[in-house]
């Protein structure tokens, strides 16, 4: 047996390590960007025509929501792909 997923798992973890970093680095700076405006920056009072709309989270979380069910559903058709019988070979 290869040791194909603990390679391909160590390369994800580290890959995911790294990219955790960076955004943490990039929310850090974009806080002390908001934070060098915030006293120029006027307060903003949205319209009442914009309350009918989605929140930027709602629709953040609708999508990843989404995803995950369509992530989950791929696996299980993979799955069942790779385990029905192989076709005959000449």
């Amino acid at each position: 047996m290869s040791n194909y997923v603990k390679l391909a798992t160590d390369a994800g973890d580290q890959y995911l390590t790294k990219l955790a970093e960076i955004q943490e680095n990039f929310l850090t700076a974009s806080a002390a960007f908001a934070a060098r405006f915030a006293s120029a920056t006027p307060a903003i009072e949205m319209p009442a025509a914009f309350a009918a709309f989605p929140s930027v989270q709602e629709v953040s979380e609708a999508s990843f929501a989404f995803a995950q069910k369509l992530l989950k559903q791929q696996k299980s058709f993979a799955e069942k792909v790779l385990s029905s019988p192989a076709p005959a070979t000449k």
